[in-house]
């Protein structure tokens, strides 16, 4: 029986050692995992279109009138904010039901569902355009933007990986990003450091007080 040449209390060393490097010299960022969704409370959702119906579940069949006659706008307005009561009573919370006569939905904005952000701060090793070899691991900026900024290389912990690659967006350094490949477990026994590659989606912005010369001759 042929014995692993690399001793597991080694690698269990190594993987130590790895993991406490990335610890020290890591940066938080921020995970977007994919949104819940759910149906709109306010309006009814439309199965062939995908998108809300543009009617409001406030309506002449669930609102009832006074002396069975139809019932009146305003007290439809009424249910939608007696509703809206006591899902929030404290009226700290977003708004979950809002009459309206037709077309969009005030509360879906006419998708026909809301939308619930899961996000999490993950400590990550973080190296912009690794292929570069830069010595630095900030991002460099240029009066005609970004420099070396369009790859970045992250190094973390392995239990992440459900995380990464159920991820919609990440923000690096304030930069929103989008993975470029499946994350990549590597390190002996393939259980030491998981490696993710993404890429910008959008440019930094810059505040700055700074006054531009204007060189165009005008003026």
């Amino acid at each position: 029986m042929v014995q692993n040449r690399i001793h597991p209390k080694t690698k269990r060393r190594y993987m130590n050692r790895m993991r406490d490097v990335i610890k020290g010299l890591s940066r938080t960022v921020l995970v977007y995992r994919q949104p819940i969704k759910s149906e709109c409370p306010n309006c009814y959702y439309d199965k062939m279109t995908s998108r809300s119906s543009g009617r409001c579940v406030f309506n002449e069949d669930t609102v009832t009138g006074t002396g069975g006659k139809p019932p009146t706008t305003y007290q439809m307005i009424q249910a939608a904010d007696a509703r809206q009561a006591l899902y929030d009573p404290n009226g700290n919370m977003a708004t979950r039901y809002k009459y309206f006569s037709c077309g969009r939905c005030p509360v879906c904005n006419g998708k026909g569902y809301l939308e619930t952000q899961r996000r999490r701060w993950i400590a990550c090793l973080v190296t912009w355009d690794p292929n570069l070899g830069a010595s630095t691991n900030n991002m460099t900026f240029t009066p005609a933007g970004t420099e070396g900024s369009t790859i970045v290389q992250l190094k973390t912990d392995p239990k992440n990986l459900d995380l990464f690659k159920n991820s919609s967006r990440i923000v690096v350094d304030g930069v929103e990003c989008k993975l470029s490949r499946p994350p990549i477990i590597r390190g002996l026994g393939n259980q030491t450091t998981m490696v993710v590659t993404a890429f910008t989606t959008e440019k930094p912005k810059i505040d700055t007080d700074e006054i531009i010369k204007d060189y165009t001759g005008g003026g």
